[in-house]
């Protein structure tokens, strides 16, 4: 699981814009993404999920989606491993900037469902997905964990 405030992609969770996929590195963060906001059923809070019906209610919101945008507050995900949420905290900010980019310049072509499925059946240990994760733990300073997976 993960928490993200990523400047990127708090104007999806304020205006109806749906965030979806538009390049292929962002098809992990799925076709549909939902949007939870924690004043239809709790009233005026801090945002902060504070407690376990806060969090179950997030989690209802996700359903089976890998991510959930928070009104006015970031973004959750999920994945099956370390790898997977690693990536969705790279790419979903990384797909909201080139979405937003490209609204500016006209029409968006989003990738079709039949690619973003297509994409999601990646194989984590296929030599792009070795790329990927040793660049992101060296840029962390954990290249030495990298031994270890």
């Amino acid at each position: 699981m993960l928490h993200s405030h990523a400047k990127e992609v708090l104007p999806f969770t304020i205006t109806s814009t749906k965030l979806r996929p538009v390049v292929h590195s962002g098809s992990c963060i799925g076709k549909h993404i939902p949007v939870w906001d924690i004043s239809e059923k709790f009233g005026d809070t801090d945002m902060l999920v504070r407690d376990n019906d806060q969090g179950s209610d997030l989690a209802r919101c996700m359903g089976g989606a890998w991510v959930a945008l928070m009104r006015g507050h970031g973004f959750a995900g999920a994945g099956r491993s370390l790898f997977e949420v690693v990536r969705i905290g790279v790419y979903m900010p990384y797909n909201a900037r080139v979405y937003l980019d490209a609204m500016r310049m006209g029409e968006v072509k989003f990738l079709s469902d039949g690619e973003t499925t297509k994409r999601s059946n990646w194989d984590p240990n296929s030599p792009e997905m070795r790329r990927a994760w040793e660049y992101w733990a060296r840029r962390a300073g954990c290249a030495e964990l990298l031994a270890n997976h």
